[in-house]
């Protein structure tokens, strides 16, 4: 329906213009903080090195992402908050398992402040174009007849204050900050493949690097198969066939190309209980990928995951319906 999809598009680009105004001066912030003189622009590529292997990426992913939450909402605590009260166990977890299993490893620090300003820039260029997107494929499954699945935002009907509070704190900073941390920030330098030099006498990695984005597409197809869904499994089955021509075609960079492709076709899967979402994530999750890699680290990318879906948690909370 030409009118209501007017309609929706215009309370979506409201909601963004919302979150510009605290996005702008929080760039604008960090500017000033995080060093003037540093250019917009994110850095190059160079390697990204981490001590873990395929067995602590999985363990991580099952201990955090299911086991942590899974034991929170044991304790009869609002839907809403079980991210919210699961994200610093989380991400004490993290910290404390890493420095225990490699406390030689030197942990990357970033300033915060300095990440603002890049990452207000790429989600300013990196939203309007996922938005668009997810509307214009919205738009081809209408007119062919198919009805989009309802997203959980959409059954989101508002409350009291502290409702409310505890729906932007999931959707804007638990729900994005703990998958960064994962995808971004565990899964994705592991398939990348590069490690920290290992004496000599230490045996090489059991999984090779080659075969990494393969594992990690195959755990895409299977997490879609898993929802029961063609529309998923079709579009995983594609994202496979689209790894092999990346394969072939990419020279420059291509264990970063190939590690930022197969974690973005994990990301959009998991999303798969809501189709057609994971087609407009997985562009979604090539650029948040672009962003870890190019500054080896997850605070970029966590911040533009925020405001990204501070969008959407406005749109919500506005009144729309997602």
């Amino acid at each position: 329906m030409p009118g209501e999809f007017t309609t929706e598009a215009a309370q979506m680009a409201a909601a963004g213009v919302i979150v510009s105004a605290v996005a702008v001066p929080l760039g604008l912030l960090g500017r000033a903080l995080g060093g003037a003189g540093r250019p917009l622009a994110l850095p190059a590529w160079s390697p990204w090195r981490v001590p873990w292997g395929g067995f602590e990426v999985f363990a991580a992913f099952l201990l955090v992402a299911v086991t942590i939450p899974f034991a929170v909402a044991q304790s009869q605590l609002p839907s809403l908050a079980v991210g919210v009260v699961a994200l610093p166990i989380q991400l004490a977890f993290l910290a404390i398992t890493v420095r225990f299993l490699y406390p030689k490893w030197p942990v990357p620090w970033a300033n915060p402040f300095a990440a603002l300003p890049p990452a207000v820039a790429v989600w300013a260029v990196l939203t309007p174009a996922v938005l668009l997107f997810h509307a214009g494929i919205v738009q081809l499954f209408t007119a062919a007849g198919m009805k989009p699945d309802e997203h959980p935002l959409a059954k989101f009907t508002g409350g009291d204050e502290f409702t409310r509070l505890l729906f932007i704190l999931q959707a804007c900073v638990a729900a994005p900050l703990i998958e960064e941390v994962l995808f971004r920030g565990v899964l994705l330098p592991w398939v990348i493949g590069s490690r920290p030099r290992p004496p000599a006498a230490e045996p090489p990695p059991a999984t090779p690097a080659a075969l990494r984005p393969w594992i990690v597409v195959g755990f895409a197809v299977a997490v879609a198969a898993l929802s029961g869904k063609v529309g998923p499994i079709v579009f995983a089955a594609v994202l496979a066939g689209g790894l092999g021509l990346v394969w072939v075609t990419v020279r420059r960079g291509k264990r970063h190309v190939r590690a930022v492709y197969a974690t973005a076709a994990l990301f959009a899967a998991i999303h798969s209980s809501v189709w057609p979402s994971p087609v407009p994530l997985f562009l979604l999750g090539l650029g948040l990928g672009w962003c870890a890699v190019r500054t080896r680290g997850v605070l970029v990318p966590a911040v533009v995951h925020g405001l990204f879906n501070a969008v959407s948690a406005v749109y919500v909370l506005r009144g729309g319906v997602t």
